[in-house]
């Protein structure tokens, strides 16, 4: 590793000096700058040695101004964090292996503010047994501010994320955005699914755009959340018209796709998961009694998933992975609220 935490760096795109607060792959680092921390690719950053050798710093004799002479304040420039304009949540996957493959350890939250915004964030994160993390901010325009990690199991009981953004330093601030969104399982594997495709380091959601017009901002709220629910309604309309009530469904990977052989692990997860998802709103939909899920013995990583999964779907009321005839202990029985 060519830098260690602890080193100032100098990032190449803006002639800032920052310092190694942490090791997040081999290819990145997290840089904290002015207060914010941030990640960046190894050959964004160098060492500023050769940037303090070379650097010439004479004093210049004090010189008097008119009022002519003095500048014109410009803006603070635009700096890009490969995302567009408005205020995103961005999580980074932080990778451990196991075994055989890489798998997602746990997920760094940040807050991007690509805007000409002074902004006050207050954020928290909350799952079952209450608040996660919580804080209050108070960020320049184009800041790039690291918030908390969460373990990837937490993801798995869909934890809320919080968030109110002020607008500050002006003498008419506008009225202040806020709201509260869930990341479902199967969009969370979606996001990381394509990062690794698209070897991209982050996902972003954008929370809103701007303060001015709040019909638009309200409409970019709605096109996370209702994606999943407008895509839910077209589902509920096929499997009206063509799907059967299953009382059970087989998650044996075999059983889903013709050929395996070009899957990696995390894929074939990925497609027992949504397929799982699938027959599990088709049953809820239908009202059935209950449903059986065959996920087999294995080494139980499906099966911890789904139980993780059920736990915090409200129409579940109870399920159990007992020995079964049929079965042994490689399938889970769900009953569901009447």
């Amino acid at each position: 590793m060519k830098f260690s935490i602890g080193d100032i760096v100098l990032l190449k795109r803006t002639g800032e000096e920052g310092r190694v607060v942490g090791i997040l792959n081999n290819d990145m680092v997290e840089v904290e700058v002015g207060g914010t921390h941030f990640p960046v690719f190894l050959d964004e950053v160098d060492h500023p040695y050769l940037k303090w050798f070379t650097e010439q710093r004479k004093a210049k004799p004090a010189t008097i101004k008119h009022i002519d002479d003095i500048p014109v304040e410009k803006h603070k420039k635009k700096v890009e964090h490969g995302v567009s304009s408005g205020f995103h949540l961005s999580f980074l996957p932080v990778f451990k292996f196991d075994e055989f493959e890489d798998v997602v350890d746990k997920l760094k939250a940040y807050f991007i503010n690509q805007t000409n915004y002074n902004i006050t964030l207050h954020y928290e994160c909350t799952g079952h047994a209450g608040s996660l993390f919580s804080h209050k901010a108070t960020l320049q325009p184009f800041a790039h501010f690291y918030l908390h990690d969460i373990p990837f199991s937490e993801m798995h009981e869909q934890p809320r994320f919080s968030w109110v953004i002020e607008q500050t330093s002006v003498l008419s601030p506008a009225k202040p955005l806020k709201d509260t969104i869930r990341i479902k399982p199967k969009k969370l594997f979606g996001f990381i699914n394509k990062l690794q495709q698209e070897n991209h380091p982050m996902f972003h959601i954008k929370l809103a755009d701007d303060f001015s017009n709040e019909s638009d901002i309200k409409d970019i709220q709605e096109d996370y959340k209702s994606k999943e629910s407008l895509a839910k309604m077209v589902e509920e309309l096929k499997y009206s018209k063509t799907s059967k009530p299953k009382q059970e469904i087989d998650l044996h990977i075999e059983k889903l796709v013709d050929d395996i052989n070009s899957l990696s692990n995390y894929e074939m997860l990925s497609i027992q998961l949504n397929a799982f998802e699938d027959a599990l709103d088709n049953a809820i939909r239908h009202h059935q009694q209950s449903l059986v899920v065959i996920h087999g013995v294995g080494k139980g990583r499906l099966k911890e998933e789904i139980h993780s999964l059920l736990k915090s779907v409200h129409e579940v009321d109870f399920f159990q992975s007992e020995w079964n005839p049929r079965y042994g202990y490689g399938a889970t029985e769900i009953f569901f609220r009447q």
